[in-house]
């Protein structure tokens, strides 16, 4: 092994102190790069680095470089490993190694060198391999003014140091990238559920909604409602009432229900079927609030004629209620309020309520219902 733990003992302020509390604090990847390449150009004779990452058979789908201005030679930075890959199925797992290490072992190297950078302006390379399991998951490549026998004991010490702390950096974003995956799909899903589901957290704010939920709360705003919160018409009653439940009303996988009028709009209501997440705790509750509209809709209620019934059998049950709404004389926007939906998914059941009916305008409907 190339690195070994060799630490420099001083009385004077640590340069690199604020760089490794930077790599510490990276939440992704372009802020442990930053934090990695500065680091090395104030620790070692560097001439350019790269952080090759999101490896697939030795060939990175991702690189970050950084080369030393006054290093400004030419030189191609590659996302390559081509010329260790021989390395690298040789000797699995390893986590640093040289360039002189590898032509020492591979006769060809020096070839495949040549055939990716002619002139590189470098005297030999540091090679730290990063593996998630047996899979290498990224590769920092330091490119040396000097050979690595000739590195001091506080550049053999940084070494060191930094393989642990990017390890880490790495294991920790990850971790973060994959959790942002999960609430991207949460989102998405949620999003494009048929029902208004809001989740919200112990402070009754918004985590995710859904499109139906979305436009529901638009009808309860205000013009001084925050963006980010549900409206006040909705949290305020909400959070009194859930403050005044009993802890045994609403347990993790119960559900309690709260019926609200709309403070400006006479007879429209709100009903809210609260249900919370199982092992909840005090401070990192999560709710799921689904919400239906109980608008005062006399088209609605009134029965259809009889000689509609078979008519209406032939559509879904959202499209009898988009029917029952044309027949009344609505428009395409007034129908989406009444429904909570949006005016683009209301014109598409209407042409699929022509093309089930076998019509083609709102007139021949009207005639077919009434």
């Amino acid at each position: 092994m190339l690195i070994v733990d060799v630490r420099c003992s001083s009385s004077q302020p640590d340069p690199l102190a604020a760089g490794r509390a930077a790599l510490v604090r990276a939440l992704d990847m372009c802020a442990l790069w930053q934090a990695c390449a500065a680091l090395i150009n104030t620790a070692l004779p560097c001439h350019s680095c790269s952080l090759l990452s999101d490896i697939d058979g030795y060939q990175p789908q991702e690189g970050r470089h950084h080369l030393n201005s006054a290093a400004d030679d030419g030189t191609r930075l590659v996302n390559s490993l081509e010329v260790a890959a021989p390395y690298l199925d040789a000797n699995p797992l390893i986590r640093s190694y040289t360039f002189s290490q590898i032509a020492s072992q591979d006769v060809d190297a020096p070839e495949r060198l040549r055939a990716q950078n002619p002139t590189p302006g470098w005297r030999d390379f540091i090679h730290l391999a990063f593996w998630d399991g047996t899979r290498l998951e990224a590769v920092l490549s330091i490119r040396l003014h000097i050979a690595p026998e000739d590195l001091g004991g506080a550049e053999l010490g940084f070494l060191a140091e930094l393989y642990p702390l990017l390890e880490a950096g790495l294991q920790r974003i990850r971790a973060l990238e994959s959790e942002r995956l999960h609430h991207r799909a949460v989102a998405d899903l949620l999003h494009q559920l048929p029902l208004a589901a809001v989740l919200v957290n112990e402070n009754l704010l918004p985590a995710f909604l859904s499109r139906e939920a979305s436009r529901l709360c638009r009808r309860w705003s205000a013009d001084s409602d925050r963006d980010g919160h549900l409206p006040r018409a909705i949290e305020a009653p909400l959070r009194r009432w859930m403050q005044d439940l009993p802890a045994t009303a609403a347990p993790p996988g119960n559900r309690a229900s709260l019926t609200l009028e709309h403070p400006v709009l006479s007879g429209e209501r709100l009903h809210l079927q609260l249900s919370s997440a199982p092992g909840n705790s005090r401070g990192h509750a999560q709710h799921l609030l689904i919400l239906t509209a109980q608008s005062a809709a006399p088209e609605l209620e009134a029965p259809p004629a009889s000689s509609a019934l078979p008519v209406l059998e032939r559509l879904s049950p959202s499209e009898r209620k988009v029917a029952l709404l044309v027949a009344t004389g609505l428009r395409n926007d007034a129908i989406a309020d009444q429904l909570c939906r949006s005016r683009k998914t209301i014109e598409c059941q209407i042409s699929s309520i022509f093309r089930k009916l076998d019509i083609d305008n709102r007139t021949q409907l009207a005639r077919l219902l009434n």
